[in-house]
């Protein structure tokens, strides 16, 4: 008899049946029974075991009777989601005023902030030791955080910071090390991928959303995010916009300001064209007013304004790249 290789465990069964409680009482953050057994499809029988198995382990928390009525007319025990049993950490490298700072931000498993702080950093490149005594101080405080994402600028990516984020074999490397140090989930990501993903969980109803980095004097760069996941190319790479032919090899956006109002005109249509996003934010703070409607006016043919997607130019790139590291995180604990 030949014996088949992907058959489901009943440990399998379990974690899946776990996960999805989990998610359930994530997403409504208060249950009964009732309410888990409708979301879940899993019998009560099941259910109890589960709830008292994330009770034991603190990831529910069992509450008072509902309001409600059960079945037999009673009211029903109530379960909450715990949202402090973890906790995340988030370093985001980012430019301001011509300083570069370190933000760090700490939140719960709603996503909720506990604690923010913003350092300075003396130096012009970004050294893996300096992060490695901030992780060090917020770990030691808060010492129920699970995992740590670290996002940074396209134009900082370089040596060993570089190849994390390019998920290489050096990549693998550094968070192994910092994996081990720390005993908990690590990893790195570009501020626009992430901006990608937390542009995605503000925009309601839009399947494919791309942001896009379009600052003078400054490398411009681009990030996707299809259905809830950001899209990534060969060793993780995507987005590098700089190397569109139009840039001539110098990979910036030219800081004359008719000059890099023209490029960026250029560069929205090639995005618009070639992948066809349904909603678009240009994260800008010094190009030109207006630059939507002067899009609309170069669209020469009506093939290419059937391609025009929404358009929003704003300046908070910061707080959508936090947004999607807390989902990048949410997802690396579910993969532990």
């Amino acid at each position: 008899m030949i014996e088949n290789k992907h058959t489901i465990t009943s440990k399998q069964i379990r974690e899946q049946n776990l996960q999805l409680v989990r998610r359930a009482l994530h997403k409504e953050q208060i249950c009964t029974a009732s309410m888990l057994k409708d979301m879940t499809g899993l019998s009560v029988v099941t259910l109890n075991k589960l709830l008292s198995f994330l009770i034991a382990s603190g990831e529910v928390l069992e509450g008072e009777k509902s309001l409600l009525q059960n079945g037999n007319g009673r009211p029903a025990t109530t379960y909450r989601f715990n949202e402090m049993n973890k906790l995340i950490l988030i370093l985001s490298i980012y430019t301001r005023s011509g300083n570069k700072y370190v933000g760090y931000s700490v939140h719960n498993l709603f996503g909720e902030c506990l604690e923010r702080r913003e350092e300075l950093i003396g130096e012009d490149t970004i050294q893996t030791n300096e992060l490695k005594i901030g992780m060090e101080r917020f770990t030691f405080k808060y010492p129920k955080i699970a995992a740590i994402g670290v996002s940074m600028p396209s134009d900082d990516v370089g040596g060993r910071v570089g190849s994390a984020i390019r998920h290489d074999s050096q990549s693998k490397r550094l968070s192994s090390h910092l994996e081990k140090h720390f005993n908990i989930p690590v990893f790195f990501e570009t501020d626009i991928n992430a901006a990608s993903l937390g542009l995605y969980k503000r925009c309601k109803n839009q399947e494919y959303v791309s942001g896009i980095v379009l600052v003078p004097g400054k490398i411009p760069t681009c990030g996707f995010c299809y259905n809830g996941s950001v899209l990534r190319g060969k060793d993780g790479m995507a987005g590098e916009i700089r190397y569109f032919p139009m840039y001539n090899q110098i990979g910036v956006l030219p800081q004359e300001r008719m000059q890099a109002d023209d490029l960026a005109l250029r560069t929205i249509r090639a995005v618009m064209c070639v992948l066809n996003p349904g909603y678009v934010a240009i994260y800008t703070e010094t190009l030109k007013p207006g630059i939507t409607e002067r899009l609309k006016k170069q669209l020469a043919t009506p093939a290419e304004e059937a391609l025009l997607p929404k358009i929003e130019v704003c300046d908070n790139l910061r707080e959508d790249t936090v947004s999607g590291m807390i989902s990048l995180c949410l997802q690396k604990l579910d993969e532990h």
